[in-house]
């Protein structure tokens, strides 16, 4: 037993010793007076010209203003002259601190570990701690480097512990520094009080305190140890900036101790160009891409919040663009597109402050909480007008309603006031009307080189042959022939429907031979033509190709003209979306 007792106080000896050997100034400091008393004082660090100093907090403060301390380090190390910095922090149970510096010693620059040790009884009645110096290893100042490096990143960095409600300082911007640390004792006080001084913006306080809820916080790691984050506005100087505080366990983590590590860095460009980003993609999913007004599932939308909201008036314009089917057949859907941009671009014109949306193919719906009937009927009329210059029709409807009818009843009477505009358009026969226009425009285009020449530029890419043909008269007009076909014509002195026999016995695979013949029959074909709908066939070349044939009547005072359109379509099988040859042809919309 002895001989354990001698070799514990050797142990304890040399433990002391080594302790001991590995700081270069330990003082004995009494926090509150700052009297002090060097217990060991190595001649590197001995700062001749500042001993006798009355206080340890004068002392420091001689250091710095010395020049002793590298100037990047000088604002850190400053803070350690403060009496009531240190005793807030020592006093609120702080025992161990830490500062890392470089500083000038015996002719060279040193790292330099500054550290206050308090026992665990510190406090006013005994204010007693050790504040010692020591050369900095390897491994502090590869950290502090690195925390050097961080603090450029992060506004606070904090070691907290949930389970005793604490914090221990890392890295605290100015401002929180003076205002709450050593003040608020628990991190718990610190995140109430950091809110209440108004540091918090508004809109976001709810979200910052209940992610600061200590208990929740408890509980919540101890299911899951994942970082967890809260994006909120904190006041940087005079402004609310966005910040992002994530919450990550310590290496220390345990349930019954549960340390993490607290950063607050500054995302505020970040964010804004994240909401920007989403803002234009919900914008994007909102718009219809042709038109670039809003679309259907925007209008639905709207609806809803206008029948939840309080505006006293509601006015519903709803509009049909006359003629967009003929447009499409006639001239191209390219021409049918521009007249609904067209359209769109003269809503946008007469109603810029109000909403608009294209819900449909040719639909169009403008809403108002502002206008009334009978001023949006007289824009609407200016609307007629204008879009009569380019020879495009609407039919409108009109309804405007008291908050208290549903928004829903005021839509549907506008649109069944557009419903009766459009019967009365086509009891005055503007069906006739337009198509005879439609024709005239395609004549026009044909008959003028420039824009026959624009045409044939256009159509070459798209089609196979486009012709005018004369059913009566089984001969064609050119629109584009391509060299094959004419060939073929040339072979029959020009007869349409001869060439079209050995087109098929010499291109089309056999079992559409068949079919193909019926449909381009003259005698059944003229009556087909006779409704408004084109004749339309798909078909198999005897090279796998397929297409499209489109045959449509023409309104010109020729009664027996048709145009006739043909088109190469994707490669793919009859199994896959084709009836077999015995069947009727498909309809296809695509020419």
């Amino acid at each position: 037993m002895a001989d354990m007792v001698m070799s514990g106080g050797a142990l304890g000896e040399f433990v002391q010793g080594t302790l001991l050997d590995s700081f270069l100034k330990i003082a004995r400091v009494n926090l509150i007076t700052g009297e002090y008393e060097f217990l060991k004082l190595e001649k590197v660090l001995q700062d001749v010209e500042l001993s006798n100093l009355p206080s340890i907090y004068d002392y420091i403060k001689k250091q710095v203003e010395a020049k002793l301390v590298l100037s990047e380090y000088v604002e850190d190390y400053l803070k350690f002259s403060d009496p009531a910095y240190v005793q807030a922090r020592v006093f609120s149970g702080e025992q161990r601190i830490v500062q890392s510096y470089i500083r000038k010693a015996g002719g060279r620059n040193m790292w330099v570990t500054f550290g206050i040790v308090a026992p665990r009884d510190c406090g006013p009645d005994h204010p007693w701690a050790l504040f010692t110096w020591r050369e900095a290893d390897t491994d502090t100042t590869t950290m502090v480097d690195a925390l050097s490096t961080l603090s450029f990143i992060y506004y606070k960095i904090l070691k907290i512990n949930l389970t005793r409600d604490s914090y221990e300082c890392v890295k605290v911007d100015d401002y929180e520094l003076k205002t709450f640390v050593g003040w608020c004792r628990k991190i718990s006080e610190w995140w109430n009080s950091f809110a209440e001084h108004g540091n918090v913006y508004p809109e976001d306080e709810e979200v910052y305190r209940q992610f600061t809820n200590l208990e929740q916080l408890r509980a919540c790691f101890k299911e899951d140890r994942s970082k967890i984050s809260c994006r909120y506005r904190r006041k940087i100087g005079d402004e609310f900036r966005w910040v992002q505080m994530d919450l990550v366990p310590s290496i220390e983590y345990t349930n019954q101790n549960q340390v993490l590590i607290l950063y607050v860095k500054d995302v505020h460009e970040e964010h804004l160009m994240e909401l920007r980003a989403r803002e234009e993609l919900v914008d994007s999913y909102h718009r219809d891409a042709l038109t670039m007004l809003h679309n259907r599932h925007k209008y639905n939308l709207d609806l809803e919040r206008l029948q939840k909201g309080e505006s006293p008036i509601l006015t519903c314009m709803y509009i049909d663009v006359n003629g967009l089917h003929e447009m499409n057949n006639r001239l191209g859907h390219d021409k049918g597109d521009g007249m609904l941009c067209a359209v769109a671009d003269t809503l946008r014109k007469y109603f810029p402050e109000e909403m608009l949306y294209r819900i449909g193919g040719d639909e169009f719906v403008m809403l108002s909480t502002r206008l009334s009937k009978r001023s949006v009927e007289r824009i609407l009329t200016e609307v007629r007008q204008d879009l009569a210059q380019n020879n495009y029709d609407i039919s409108a409807g009109v309804e405007s309603g008291a908050r208290e009818l549903p928004v829903y009843k005021i839509v549907g009477a506008a649109e069944l006031a557009m419903r009766a505009d459009k019967e009365l358009y086509y009891k005055k026969k503007g069906h006739q009307r337009r198509n005879r226009t439609l024709n005239e425009e395609l004549e026009r285009m044909l008959a003028q080189k420039r824009d026959a020449e624009a045409f044939l530029k256009i159509i070459s890419t798209k089609f196979a042959g486009v012709y005018f043909v004369d059913l009566a008269k089984d001969t064609l007009r050119h629109i584009y022939i391509p060299d094959y076909f004419r060939h073929l014509l040339e072979q029959v002195d020009y007869c349409y429907s001869a060439a079209l026999r050995l087109y098929v016995d010499r291109f089309v695979k056999e079992e559409y031979q068949a079919p193909f013949l019926r449909v381009i029959d003259y005698a059944s074909l003229a009556q087909q033509l006779k409704g408004s709908a084109p004749v339309q066939f798909s078909y198999q070349k005897v090279d796998g190709t397929w297409m499209d044939l489109r045959i449509l009547g023409i309104d010109t005072q020729a009664k027996d003209e048709t145009i006739w359109i043909f088109a190469d379509r994707d490669e793919r099988t009859p199994a896959e979306d084709d009836p077999s040859p015995a069947e009727e042809p498909p309809a296809e919309n695509e020419a």
